[in-house]
């Protein structure tokens, strides 16, 4: 039967507030014997209604009460957030009896996912994969999907996994759940970032295997990952084809691009996707000024900032930073003092640790290590280990012994097991030629059965991405690489080079600590781009670890030599070489 006029009437004043003609109306327009009609009244007035009066509703129908029924009043609890509410006729409907007045099916659980916050979301999902049955999840897209988003919000990638392998035929909400559960890993773990972000790019090209459309939820996941790899063909062709399919470049979409294109050393398109972006938000522009800043264009990010100010758009704890950490790469230490002066008299920010600790790095890097010792020792917050070892790696170059060791007793008393603390330990020793200290430091470690972890490079050849090891020697190139890197150092050495072996990590002869340097990861990157790539074409490598200082000499002569443009990303930032050059002016 369709609703009446006098319906509408009587759920005006139901809304009103008299629920005392709740009953009239059930039993006046007969909705009561018409379940589809029942379900609607239910979404709409149980809202206004305290638990016991949405139950007594229920059970008031001629019909028996359904699990149909049942879920309507859930969906209308959990939609207008009373999460209490709906747990508790949960509970009434579904648990207070044995046998239960109704068993809950795979409709029941997605409205109460969607209310409730990450934690007891997943004590829910837990709980209705024991109750339905593990094989629910793959008999029901919308509790599938509904699991994938409650695993893919808690971080649970292998549960995530579990229920998508389920799912005979997943949809593109299943595909995106997925994609989005390995994007906060990605986001979240660093450990694990570059193995997520490679998991995105295969599942994308499954996703386009099965001729699913993908949408712009899809591309931010992909987009990312490949920003996460340094894969700019990849990322391109993600941007072209989001073009040429009319999907909506949003806000979102855009931060997405040019947080890519940053992190894959491709400033100017990030810059020009960046400009079209008709709906700049807050994080729109932290992510501008956040790929500014990796590239050192200190300056550029200050004019963006002032921009950005002018415009009216809302100053983060994100913006602040991202301003501090362009001063902090670019030199501009001054500027960097005030901006940390006035994000919270001005923006009424309180700094964070991350905000100190970039403004410790910012000093350190500079020189001016008695203040970032004094600013360590004045700080409200508890320093960090990031903090400790910014200070010890400028003590390393400035020639501050007894600083440093201070800085490596507080490293360690915080974190005694880390394998980088004890190679930057190491590594500040070399420095001060305390060949012993640094031996120490590395037993200690092999002791306590602590791995170093391996650095590595990544390369993009022609859209194929090519990893590279310290010493490695399986890509099926090896033999023409190596003879490349023994060129290579021949030439430089014409050119009046000469190793810093101080960055190698052990008491050996100067000779054999030379070649040791000459098999870092980035050199042998280096070694096959040359060999592999167009004559003239940039060369451009990810590596996971800190550029080290004969690496990063060499990359220079190297940009002038062969007269390629060389741009590295490293932990800490870009480097542009070129003709013998770097962008950071030798400050990182």
């Amino acid at each position: 039967m369709s609703l009446s006029a006098p319906w509408l009437v009587s759920t005006a004043s139901f809304r009103a507030g008299r629920s005392s003609s709740l009953h009239a109306l059930v039993l006046t327009a007969g909705l009561a014997r018409h379940s589809p009609n029942f379900s609607l009244l239910l979404r709409l007035a149980s809202p206004l209604l305290p638990v016991s009066h949405r139950l007594r509703l229920l059970l008031s129908s001629p019909l028996p009460p359904t699990t149909f029924l049942a879920n309507s009043l859930l969906l209308a609890s959990s939609s207008s957030r009373c999460l209490p509410s709906a747990l508790s006729l949960y509970a009434l409907l579904f648990l207070s009896s044995s046998p239960p007045l109704l068993r809950p099916n795979a409709f029941t659980y997605p409205p109460l996912f969607r209310a409730a916050p990450p934690a007891l979301a997943l004590a829910l999902a837990t709980h209705s994969v024991k109750f339905l049955g593990a094989h629910a999840a793959s008999c029901d897209r919308v509790l599938g999907a509904a699991l994938l988003g409650v695993f893919a919000r808690c971080g649970r990638i292998a549960s995530c996994r579990r229920v998508f392998d389920r799912i005979a035929h997943p949809d593109l909400p299943a595909w995106n759940a997925l994609l989005s559960a390995y994007a906060r890993l990605r986001a979240r773990d660093v450990a694990c970032a570059t193995s997520a972000a490679d998991a995105i790019l295969e599942l994308f090209v499954r996703i386009l295997s099965l001729a699913i459309e993908p949408n712009e939820i899809t591309l931010v996941a992909v987009i990312g990952a490949c920003g996460e790899l340094g894969a700019v063909s990849h990322g391109v062709w993600a941007h072209t084809y989001a073009v040429k399919r009319r999907l909506a470049v949003n806000c979102i979409v855009a931060t997405a691009l040019v947080e890519m294109y940053a992190g894959c050393g491709r400033l100017d398109l990030a810059e020009q996707v960046f400009a079209a972006a008709s709906d700049r938000d807050t994080r729109c522009y932290n992510a501008m000024l956040h790929g500014l800043a990796l590239h050192g264009h200190g300056r550029a990010a200050l004019s963006l900032f002032d921009r950005m100010h002018g415009a009216g758009v809302p100053v983060d704890g994100v913006t602040v930073l991202s301003v501090m950490c362009a001063c902090a790469h670019a030199g501009l230490v001054d500027e960097g003092l005030d901006y940390f002066d006035r994000m919270e008299i001005e923006f009424g920010i309180e700094p964070r640790i991350e905000h100190y600790g970039c403004m410790i790095d910012m000093l350190s890097r500079a020189g001016r290590l008695n203040n970032a010792e004094k600013l360590i020792h004045e700080m409200p917050i508890v320093p960090n280990a990031a903090i400790y070892r910014s200070l010890i790696r400028a003590c390393g170059i400035h020639g501050k012994l007894e600083l440093g060791e201070k800085m490596i007793a507080e490293l360690m008393r915080l974190e005694p097991d880390d394998s980088g603390n004890h190679v930057l330990i190491s590594n500040f020793y070399a420095r001060m030629n305390r060949w012993e200290d640094a031996m120490k430091a590395r037993k200690e470690m092999k002791s306590m059965g602590i791995d170093k972890n391996p650095g590595s490079s990544l390369v993009d050849i022609n859209g194929v991405l090519h990893e590279f090891l310290v010493g490695d020697k399986t890509h099926p190139a090896s033999k023409e690489i190596y003879t490349m890197v023994e060129e290579i150092e021949t030439r430089l050495i014409e050119c009046g080079r000469r190793s810093s072996t101080s960055s190698a990590l052990f008491d050996v002869e100067e000779e054999d600590k030379a070649d040791t340097l000459s098999y870092h990861s980035e050199r042998l990157a280096i070694a096959f781009a040359l060999i592999a790539s167009n004559p003239g074409a940039p060369i451009r490598i990810i590596k996971n670890l800190r550029v080290c200082a004969d690496c990063h000499e060499s990359a220079k002569l190297v940009s002038r030599v062969y007269g390629r443009e060389i741009v590295m990303r490293d932990r800490t930032r870009f480097h542009h070489f070129r003709d013998g050059v770097c962008s950071c002016g030798d400050f990182w």
